[in-house]
């Protein structure tokens, strides 16, 4: 039976979806926690306007830290949801060393998978790195500033290149199938 077109490109969409919401719920709860925790440590504060503002000065730090944590967490457990979702009328089922199917994938199951997807993705981002330096110095003189590299552009490079490779890994992975549901 062929697969649809579109299986891929929403399994990319699963992937950007579960990770990018999963990661901000953590962060959230995570800078809540943060911001109620620094409040009531300094005493409850009277809340005024310099209060306020040193709680949100909180919450944002902490959002990011935050994030960061839940998003590397995530990278890893999206695989193991990865094998609960159904996509267009099918299902990617998980295969042991025998090629026997694994009804319910654990996360010990899983981490092979995840270290390949890691793996190629680290060098596909250093490679890209490498190539944007390179093509900047040899087209306009100059190394691109350290400020290109932050929070922002690694997730987008992550979220990206990550992505791809996902699909990709999960495509080409003999221990992974489609099973029409």
């Amino acid at each position: 039976m062929a697969l649809p077109k579109s299986l891929y490109l929403k399994l990319y969409i699963f992937w950007l979806g579960w990770v990018t919401s999963r990661s901000a719920l953590v962060a959230s709860f995570l800078a809540v926690s943060t911001a109620v925790i620094v409040y009531v440590y300094k005493g409850f504060a009277p809340l005024n306007k310099a209060t306020f503002l040193a709680l949100k000065d909180i919450f944002y730090l902490s959002f990011s830290v935050g994030f960061s944590l839940g998003f590397i967490l995530m990278l890893l457990l999206v695989f193991r949801a990865l094998f609960d979702k159904e996509i267009d009328g099918f299902r990617l089922v998980l295969f042991d060393c025998k090629h026997e199917q694994i009804s319910l994938p654990l996360l010990s199951d899983v981490i092979s998978l995840w270290r390949k997807w890691l793996f190629i993705t680290v060098w596909m981002i250093l490679l890209f790195l490498v190539l944007l330096i390179g093509l900047s110095k040899l087209l306009f003189g100059i190394f691109p500033p350290l400020s290109w590299f932050n929070l922002y552009t690694i997730y987008l490079l992550v979220a990206v290149l990550g992505g791809a490779v996902f699909v990709f890994v999960v495509k080409q992975c003999k221990k992974v199938g489609v099973k029409h549901v």
